[in-house]
């Protein structure tokens, strides 16, 4: 992909200027799709057409949705156990923003890019996403039937093309002449005519010290001085993910009465392959500690029936308030206004929340929004001393979804605040705790990627905060989130899996942020760009092959490492661990 192409069909320079409206089309393809959301599990496609363009001012990559003859834009859907073949759909079925999709396309000039990230599955379909010079991306377009290779090759006309030599999904935008020019400034001495032998040795001395450097990790002991550290660690044990729990195998794990027998080993397969969609909404009520997992089906509906009666108490305290009494309580009606604004704008997208004219559902979505803002109230008289914080409402909501009762719904939501209230903290310092944990996990599993944030003022990790602080609830789409945090829910293989996840996806990421060259400001944008584009089960692997990488190797990791992780520096092992493995 080294070689470049020549010519195009610019008007003769010798004829004059280049008319400021000239456009010539020099390569086109069709069937070049985007994936969209409509607010469901299924992956839905719009259909669109991808040119290259010269115009008076630059060559341009455009991409844009492309419409029925008559109105509309045409949507499709991946067929089951297929590599590309679709189905159009009717998208008076799709809960899809339409203003969302006229912001999908655009038009950039190939000057504009660093590179674009090229995925090609042995079975599927392939995706190229580009990146620009300041970090951010465009949506990943999909050549749902061929022809990635012939737009390559017409690219290689305007642009030289080089693929990353430590990633090679990556593939880079070069100017040759700057790279010459680069590499002549750096061959330079300008304190003398020439390089002594002298010199020379001491360049090469001081590259290979650099290259031993970059091994060596900055930690902290407990009494506050850096200690450099050295470790090699293992290779990665190649992870599969396993089938979601069924309604089956869940009721196998219960005797007689309804308790649940061997938990960690029903945790462990929850860890693995998540649960299927008809037990979430027995099955998070568990998770998140609102039934108890030693008590008989009897206990638990007893419990279920005294918190219900619990729930709808406090529910009426707030709701009785006279306007007088709501007048000279400030921090209520604070927290009042918040949730009504956070509300109205929570996963409007989702059809449970989503007003349409097309839909006689209007009124149950307009009442499940109701229930979002009850149960938020509800939990500022629970809690007070928290009440309500912006952010809280994403939590929520996929608990509402699944749970479709108020009550249930809430009870479930205390238990999901008691794992994430830190979260909401004023300071803000148990984030900023996650965040440089997350920094030292980098420093371990990937030194150079952490020298790299190091060198660039990208060290404190705030890029990743929004990751930490809603749980990647704006990186996924519904279905996805709800995989992931029931697979968090579990704790194994440690609590803080979370982090792990974390490291996985920086790690992946590795070769466009360092061979773009991105500063903070690209960092920034690069990681907010991956919203809606991360692989969740390939990142679910990484990260607990990260973890076994770690866990083979506590006895040589900094204590605060094990720390993090739930492991014994002493090199004992865990017995959770060992049974996961196995």
């Amino acid at each position: 992909m080294d070689n470049s192409g020549s010519g195009s069909n610019f008007p003769d320079s010798g004829s004059g200027a280049v008319p400021e409206n000239f456009e010539n089309v020099t390569f086109c393809l069709e069937h070049v799709s985007a994936k969209v959301k409509d607010g469901q599990e299924d992956d839905v496609f719009i259909q669109g057409k991808l040119t290259i363009v010269e115009r008076a001012y630059g060559i341009f990559i455009d991409w844009k949705p492309v419409d029925h003859d008559e109105g509309g834009w045409i949507f499709e859907g991946e067929a089951p156990n297929s590599s590309g073949s679709s189905a159009e759909i009717d998208s008076d079925l799709l809960n899809i923003d339409q203003n969302e999709v006229t912001r999908l396309q655009f038009s950039v000039d190939i000057k504009d890019l660093r590179s674009y990230q090229c995925i090609e599955p042995k079975n599927g379909v392939p995706s190229v996403k580009f990146i620009c010079k300041d970090g951010t991306s465009y949506i990943p377009l999909f050549f749902r039937k061929g022809g990635l290779s012939d737009f390559v090759t017409n690219l290689q006309r305007y642009a030289t093309l080089k693929r990353s030599a430590k990633d090679a999904t990556l593939v880079l935008f070069t100017d040759e002449r700057a790279e010459a020019l680069e590499q002549s400034v750096n061959m330079l001495n300008l304190n003398s005519d020439f390089f002594s032998d002298e010199q020379i040795a001491a360049i090469r001395q001081l590259m290979r010290e650099q290259d031993d450097m970059s091994k060596l990790r900055r930690f902290t002991d407990d009494t506050g001085f850096e200690v450099l550290t050295q470790l090699e660690l293992p290779p990665r044990i190649e992870i599969y993910r396993e089938t979601a729990v069924d309604v089956k195998t869940w009721n196998s794990f219960k005797d007689e009465q309804g308790r649940i027998k061997n938990v960690r080993n029903l945790k462990s397969l929850v860890f693995r392959g998540g649960l299927s969609k008809e037990l979430r909404q027995e099955a998070w009520k568990y998770l998140l500690g609102y039934y108890h997992w030693d008590k008989t089906s009897a206990e638990n509906a007893k419990w279920r029936k005294d918190r219900y009666d619990y729930y709808y108490k406090m529910k009426l305290q707030w709701l009785s308030f006279t306007e007088e009494q709501q007048n000279n309580f400030s921090d209520y009606r604070d927290r009042k206004a918040l949730i009504e604004k956070d509300v109205a704008r929570t996963d409007r997208n989702h059809s449970f929340f989503m007003s349409s004219q097309k839909q006689e559902a209007d009124e149950a979505s307009e009442g499940n929004l109701q229930k979002l803002n009850n149960i938020l109230m509800t939990y500022c008289m629970y809690n007070f001393d928290l009440g309500y914080v912006q952010g809280m409402s994403d939590f929520l909501s996929p608990i509402l979804v699944v749970m479709q009762d108020e009550a249930d719904a809430f009870w479930c939501f205390v238990g999901l605040m008691n794992r994430v209230h830190k979260n909401f903290e004023m300071d803000q310092s148990t984030v900023k705790l996650r965040l440089m944990q997350l920094r030292d996990l980098v420093m371990v599993v990937n030194p150079r990627l952490a020298n790299y944030f190091e060198s660039h003022e990208s060290e404190h990790m705030y890029f990743c905060f929004r990751w930490i602080l809603v749980e990647f609830k704006r990186e996924f789409g519904f279905e996805e989130t709800m995989k992931l945090w029931e697979v968090l829910w579990t704790d194994l293989p440690c609590p803080n899996f979370l982090l792990l996840f974390c490291v996985a996806i920086l790690d992946k990421q590795t070769g466009p942020i360092i061979e773009n060259k991105f500063g903070l400001t690209e960092i920034l944008k690069h990681i907010n760009g991956l919203s809606m584009h991360i692989d969740l089960e390939e990142m679910l692997t990484s990260a607990e092959a990260i973890y076994h990488q770690l866990h083979a190797s506590q006895n040589k990791l900094p204590r605060h490492i094990c720390s993090i992780l739930n492991l014994n520096p002493d090199g004992e092992n865990n017995p959770e661990t060992t049974e996961m493995k196995d």
